[in-house]
């Protein structure tokens, strides 16, 4: 998939929503894995629809009025005004209109230079401090590319016990610069490995770098 079909089929849009197809999805994260356009786009429309879910489920609780027995039966609310279907349907609008903003706002304003969210610089080294990311923050990491290693690596993060959270395979700049990951997962505050191979889950390692998460407002020296 190349940038131009991504953006007339509002892949970063489907790709948040769980919209695409599973072939459609590999195919899309096969191409914004190197793709910074499409990357910054994922990334606004995961912290939308978080902060969506957030509202939506604040406003859901401050509207549910303490228990009482009316005196008189009140009659029933029109369906529409109904939570179970309220939700749902703030929900989409909301979406509708950031589809909206993303083709009058932010689409043209790619074009322009700017700065989004900063990639978490690994170096591989050991260090008694590790790199730090704050917890529901993107996981976009830069990492120089392992010398003599293919055109397609395989990536994958993994959680202190060895589970692998997310993975797929990745392609290296040919160009010398840093090989830029994203991981479309929210881990919880822990410790955390990227792990770079030779060929697919199992194959041989070429690079590990370790970084962990941390809760919100907190910071470890």
């Amino acid at each position: 998939m190349d940038h131009e079909t991504a953006k007339q089929m509002n892949a970063p849009e489907r790709y948040v929503t769980g919209d695409l197809s599973d072939a459609a999805r590999d195919e899309f994260e096969e191409h914004f894995a190197g793709c910074t356009l499409c990357l910054d786009e994922v990334s606004t429309a995961t912290a939308f629809a978080a902060n969506a879910r957030a509202v939506f489920r604040d406003r859901a609780a401050a509207a549910v009025p303490a228990a009482v027995t009316p005196a008189i039966p009140l009659p029933a609310r029109p369906w529409f005004l109904r939570w179970n279907f309220a939700i749902p349907a703030l929900a989409a609008a909301a979406l509708a209109l950031f589809a909206v903003y993303q083709n009058t706002v932010t689409l043209p304003g790619l074009r322009a230079p700017q700065s989004f969210m900063a990639a978490v610089v690994l170096d591989g080294t050991t260090r008694a401090a590790l790199p730090q990311v704050p917890a529901n923050a993107p996981l976009r990491f830069q990492m120089a590319a392992p010398a003599g290693s293919p055109a397609r690596i395989w990536a994958e993060l993994a959680d202190e016990s060895g589970r692998v959270l997310s993975a797929g395979e990745v392609g290296v700049p040919s160009n010398g610069e840093p090989l830029d990951l994203y991981f479309p997962v929210h881990p919880e505050p822990n410790r955390y490995t990227i792990i770079l191979r030779a060929e697919k889950a199992g194959g041989t390692e070429i690079s590990r770098n370790r970084f962990e998460i941390i809760a919100q407002g907190a910071s470890k020296p």
